[in-house]
């Protein structure tokens, strides 16, 4: 993961107001002070999707500590604190300071403060299990609760002891809601984490800007779509390397991706004859992109085994499209759970190839849809408001000690 580049004390603190998505500060409503490590960077559509979906219902503020080096198109108001730190999510767990007490910390801390003090949030929410060290210290610092939202990445072949000093830390009682997808939850409660805590919630995804831009049924044989973050752990490669096995078969085969290994991917490209059309599209476009092809080919590198539930698959299910995932080494049952039946897994790019070489089943692009239907973020999103309204309207039982 790239390291965080301490700025200069000057530079410590900056502000994003983007005019046209401005966040609402209406009186009555819960103050929500929520933590990203690099919003709005374009691939973390959960972070944006959980903001836009609850920016009526609550107040918030947003603090990211790393300023994002491929940020969306357009964002929501939101402030850089950076943190010139070993970072609580992406650093060494050897180098993770957990009671941020060095210069630096304190520094950031009490840049923290001074947002707390102005904005008096009901609640504190972060992104990535990590941020539970960080919201623990404010939270017994303000006596404010808290809340958060794993992903993948931060509970997937994370070190025991990393997930065991997290867990610790969310247990704490000002920790008011931990949600984590279905199998992670699991995890978390082997590694210590108090399972009333905990609750399962699928990926967020908008399902209805996909499902208003469905794919018409009956359609003939269409290309071939692949798209992510170009990091090592989405094996952008193989997408080539099967482009290549099927030359000759009269498809496209587009890839749309930005990040720090893009270079790497079109190289192999380059070599390969460019038998792939490597582009780059913007997550509030892809609603549009989605519709002209018949299949979304998900690689995964199986070493790694770092890719958790892709939000790509659910969008592409609620699309229409036929889904084919690589298989991860242990994690079979759990990835055939949130295909729900809408999609195939594979083992080689041999099987990959005869599979999207058939047409999708009609009765798997049904059960797609279903499936999709379990990430609408509008289902789900009072999992959070729901704490966050109790908190604020003093409702919660009394808690004792810190």
């Amino acid at each position: 993961m790239p390291q965080l580049q301490i700025p200069r004390l000057g530079e410590l603190v900056e502000m994003h107001r983007p005019a046209r998505q401005p966040l609402p500060r209406a009186p009555g409503r819960p103050n929500v002070l929520s933590f990203i490590v690099s919003y709005p960077t374009f691939s973390e559509t959960y972070m944006h999707e959980e903001i836009r979906a609850l920016r009526h219902e609550v107040n918030f503020r947003i603090i990211t500590y790393k300023k994002s080096t491929h940020p969306r198109r357009s964002s929501f108001e939101h402030q850089v604190i950076a943190y010139p730190d070993a970072c609580v999510v992406y650093g060494p767990w050897g180098a993770v300071n957990q009671h941020f007490d060095t210069p630096d910390q304190q520094a950031f801390i009490h840049r923290v403060d001074a947002v707390i003090e102005e904005f008096r949030p009901d609640v504190l929410h972060a992104h990535y299990f990590g941020m539970v060290l960080l919201l623990r210290h404010l939270a017994q610092r303000h006596e404010i609760p808290f809340t958060v939202r794993t992903h993948s990445m931060d509970v997937l072949n994370e070190p025991p002891e990393k997930l065991e000093a997290l867990s610790a830390a969310a247990n704490s009682h000002w920790c008011r809601r931990v949600l984590a997808f279905p199998y992670s939850r699991r995890h978390l409660i082997r590694h210590g984490l108090d399972p009333s805590k905990i609750e399962p919630c699928w990926p967020v995804v908008d399902i209805e800007r996909f499902r208003r831009h469905r794919r018409p049924n009956g359609l003939p044989a269409g290309d071939v779509m692949c798209a992510g973050p170009a990091i090592p752990k989405k094996a952008h490669n193989d997408f080539v390397d099967l482009a290549v096995m099927m030359q000759g078969c009269g498809r496209r085969f587009d890839l749309y991706a930005d990040g720090p290994d893009l270079h790497v991917t079109t190289a192999h490209n380059r070599a390969c004859g460019e038998p792939v059309n490597i582009s780059y599209a913007d997550p509030a476009r892809m609603q549009t992109v989605y519709p002209r092809y018949e299949w979304l080919v998900y690689p995964s590198d199986p070493v790694r085994n770092k890719v958790g539930l892709p939000v790509s698959i659910a969008e592409a299910q609620a699309a229409g499209l036929g889904v084919a995932w690589q298989e991860l080494p242990g994690r079979r049952d759990e990835q055939l759970h949130y295909l729900g039946g809408g999609g195939f897994l594979y083992r080689t790019l041999d099987e990959l190839r005869d599979t999207i070489s058939e047409p999708y089943p009609a009765e798997m692009r049904q059960a797609g849809f279903a499936a999709a239907d379990r990430c609408d973020v509008q289902v789900h999103k009072a999992l959070l408001s729901d704490v966050w309204h109790q908190v604020a309207a003093g409702l919660e039982p009394a808690m004792d000690g810190a």
